[in-house]
């Protein structure tokens, strides 16, 4: 690992969103939002999140992936993927375009994703990429299934946000070969091998009924990965191997499903170096959504995400209003309080399904990236 080479941040995009979304909105109900209504949760964990774990990494570059709402080959090849979220509540879906649109219009930062494919497969796809022009790369993610993107010897890792990102005295954990091996007792390369057999209940990934991590890990060890624990079936007796011979069908299909892609079509290459952060616009947008905590911010978003050092600015004050409305709007007001976030498991077992309106055209796509 060279420490010359430029670091690219990659941010699973819905996956800090809906964390943010829930570390305010319990059970979906309520959160953040300004005087008038405008829900701001996701806009402000989001932005907070991404502005503080920036300060210690100093990223060259960043690209956020998002899903869109069409269908995926994985939902075509297996109707029940997935199936059983529920839909984001009215209120995420505003809140999410306007943090979009600061991402995109105020801080320049590239919005990326594929139709047909979800955000994991874009992450997988541009970190390889990226690794392959000399980057550095760190995936920004509450997810697990990710840890099969890392590579030691490529420098793609990832920071894991398993406590969630307000847990108080906790940020994201790097996670490399080594890491991946003591959380789930496989390496990257072994990931997907473990699904087939355990199956995910958070995506409706089957798996071999009956087959625990405890027994999947001991025939993996055995047999190197599926393939060949397969292969050697002849070597298993009773009632595993009955249920492995039951499930083959569905053990072959859970790793398809659990397998992230990384060469995947894009419809348009990201920039993956910074660009330049409108100061002035991104100072206005955050005093409209009363995140007065953020506008003061500006300057520090302006350095870390601009390729040239900005121009000095003068922020305007909050007016005097903003001590009251704030808080509602702005968790970092003195009177508002800051929620714990829920387990990343629990979160990303229960996150809903996007909506089918949310993107629904080429032209739709094209307009986010």
């Amino acid at each position: 690992m060279e420490r010359d080479k430029p670091l690219l941040l990659l941010v699973d995009g819905h996956s800090l969103a809906f964390r943010s979304f829930y570390a305010f909105a319990k059970g979906g109900e309520g959160g953040l939002s300004t005087k008038d209504g405008v829900p701001t949760s996701v806009t402000y964990g989001f932005l907070k999140a991404l502005l503080d774990n920036c300060k210690g990494l100093g990223p060259q570059g960043v690209v956020i992936a998002f899903d869109t709402a069409e269908p995926t080959f994985r939902h075509e090849a297996d109707a029940a993927y997935k199936a059983h979220r529920e839909e984001a509540p009215e209120h995420f879906f505003a809140d999410l375009a306007n943090l979009q649109a600061i991402l995109r219009d105020c801080l320049d930062l590239p919005l990326s994703m594929a139709p047909g494919y979800e955000a994991d497969d874009v992450l997988g796809t541009l970190a390889n990429r990226a690794a392959g022009e000399g980057w550095r790369v760190r995936i920004l993610s509450g997810d697990r299934d990710l840890f099969q993107l890392v590579d030691d010897e490529r420098d793609i890792s990832v920071l894991y946000m398993g406590g969630g990102p307000y847990a108080k005295n906790s940020g994201p954990t790097q996670i490399r070969r080594a890491q991946v091996i003591e959380k789930l007792g496989v390496p990257p390369e072994g990931v997907v091998d473990l699904k087939a057999l355990t199956g995910d209940s958070s995506d409706n990934i089957p798996g071999v009924k009956g087959v625990g991590p405890k027994t999947a890990l001991t025939l993996l060890k055995a047999h190197g990965d599926l393939d060949g624990i397969y292969a050697a079936l002849d070597q298993q007796k009773g009632a595993l191997k009955t249920k492995l011979e039951t499930d083959r069908e569905n053990a072959f299909r859970s790793r398809m499903l659990a397998e992230i892609l990384v060469q995947i079509p894009l419809p348009e290459e990201p920039r993956l170096a910074l660009g330049r952060v409108d100061s002035a616009g991104l100072g206005a947008r955050l005093a409209e959504l009363e995140l007065f905590s953020l506008v003061k911010q500006t300057e520090g978003f302006a350095r870390l995400f601009s390729a040239e050092p900005p121009e000095p600015t003068v922020t305007a004050p909050a007016p005097a209003s903003a001590a009251a409305s704030g808080a509602a709007g702005d968790p970092a007001a003195p009177a508002a309080a800051e929620p714990e976030a829920p387990d990343s498991e629990e979160a990303e077992g229960r996150l809903p399904a996007l909506r089918p309106e949310l993107v629904t055209s080429p032209g739709a796509l094209a307009a986010l990236v």
